[in-house]
């Protein structure tokens, strides 16, 4: 057989089509409508299994991997060390083959591995109970909102500005549905207090405050006063984490009062590999326990006394029915978590913490070289972590393809207005970046700017 990817012979499709009655197989797409199917073309190229390989391999030899390059580049995806025991750690086949622990009693390994996931994540987040992971951060965030919407019989929403634009265009489809409000609070460029601009907004109609800690441009707003005010206003807060290393060094969300701790897992231990799959994590209050969505693992002692661990929590319309399930979440990201479960354990708290410390300390070295070029401006003089922005003479569209000619990528040109001026630039190090690099990559600036 030519094309061993296609499992069906010729006559073995004619006689399907006689089975269900058709003449032709385009007539399986007569209910999409002509003008759609005007515009499609359903002659794909068919090769076979060599032929493939080698169009794949001329494809990927286009690429320029993120290897070969000094990345100044984060916005919602981040470059951080990764342990070279992890991948064969993760790789066994008690992980890599495992499927949902169904029964307990054959799949305590991976239950157990589950609930370890669950207390790091509880303990790093300073919160009560976390469960056994979700697709990614945008969806545990828009999951989050579901959860306040449900709980709390509101219908209004307060966005605090810095949050990621993917994560606000998730939580934008999932909440469309839904009669509820949306309010976006604009802050100013360099407008540090928060308080007085979210003050006005709250009332009794208000679900939740969504907070991104630290923001999208790399700014510190989150505080215990915030938080204060949120809860004084009977609403609750949501707290979405981009880079969870920064937990490493903050103080976690819940030691600040927060009632949910959302976000993005990515940079424990998987690579960036071309957006996914990714992890996301969720944490809460005990008092959310039962509205939580997806799965939560338990441990508990069996009928000799012995230590076990059962899934404790499941709220999955898959396993109960459809009205009282809390989520239609049908995965767990199960070997993205017990990765995350494995590179936390390999770094330790101490481990973690030097992450997080040597990320700031190159981050605000890039940040004070860049500055003292007279072409740049600095556009972060809050407090920030490992990302900030700068502002560049030009909106020239040869300087991203000049600098990566030279072996960097200078990090993400954010839309204008979106709160900077023009030509504003979001850059980002990590512990990955040395002095050289950052060195070189300032004076490849001073050649590619005015």
């Amino acid at each position: 057989m030519g094309h061993p990817y296609l499992p069906l012979t010729d006559p073995e499709r004619r006689r399907m089509a006689r089975v269900i009655g058709l003449q032709d197989p385009s007539e399986l797409f007569a209910i999409i409508p002509e003008t759609i199917r005007a515009q499609a073309s359903f002659e794909l190229p068919a090769h076979n299994e060599w032929a493939v390989k080698k169009l794949f391999t001329q494809w990927a030899a286009e690429n320029t991997p993120c290897s070969q390059m000094i990345s100044f580049l984060g916005a919602g995806a981040y470059e951080h060390a990764i342990p070279a025991a992890l991948s064969y750690l993760v790789s066994r086949s008690e992980f890599l083959t495992a499927y949902t622990p169904y029964q307990p009693e054959f799949s305590q390994g991976l239950l157990q591995a589950f609930f370890e996931y669950q207390s790091l994540i509880a303990e790093l987040t300073g919160m009560d109970v976390a469960n056994a992971s979700m697709y990614d951060g945008p969806t545990a965030l828009a999951e989050a909102v579901l959860l306040a919407y449900n709980a709390s019989n509101k219908r209004e929403f307060i966005v605090i500005s810095g949050l990621n634009p993917e994560a606000q265009q998730v939580l934008q489809t999932y909440t469309a549905h839904l009669p509820v409000k949306m309010h976006y609070l604009a802050l100013r460029e360099q407008e540090p207090e928060v308080n007085a601009s979210l003050a006005p907004l709250l009332s009794g109609q208000t679900a939740a405050v969504i907070i991104q800690y630290p923001d999208f441009f790399g700014r510190l707003r989150l505080t215990k006063e915030l938080l204060n005010l949120i809860k004084e206003s009977g609403a609750l807060s949501i707290i979405y984490l981009n880079d969870p290393v920064c937990l490493g060094l903050l103080e976690p969300p819940g030691a600040l009062g927060a009632d949910l701790v959302v976000g993005e897992a990515q940079s424990f231990g998987l690579p960036l590999s071309f957006g996914g799959p990714y992890l996301g994590f969720f944490a809460a209050k005990k008092d959310f326990l039962r509205n939580m969505p997806g799965r939560l693992v338990g441990k508990t002692t069996d009928s000799d006394g012995e230590e076990g661990f059962v899934l404790t929590l499941q709220t999955r319309e898959q396993h109960i029915r459809r009205e009282k399930a809390t989520s239609n979440i049908c995965t767990n990201q199960a070997l993205c978590a017990i990765t995350a479960t494995i590179y936390l354990s390999l770094l330790g708290p101490t481990g973690l913490k030097e992450v997080a410390l040597s990320t700031v300390k190159n981050s605000h070295y890039l940040y004070s070289q860049l500055t003292r070029i007279p072409a740049v401006q600095g556009l972060s003089p809050e407090p920030f972590f490992h990302e900030f922005v700068v502002g560049l003479p030009t909106a020239d569209a040869s300087f991203f393809p000049k600098m990566k000619e030279q072996g960097f990528f200078p990090g993400y040109q954010l839309p204008t207005g979106r709160p900077f001026s023009t030509n504003a630039c979001l850059l980002y190090t990590s512990e990955l970046r040395t002095k050289d690099e950052m060195d070189r990559f300032c004076e490849a600036i001073e050649r590619c700017v005015p």
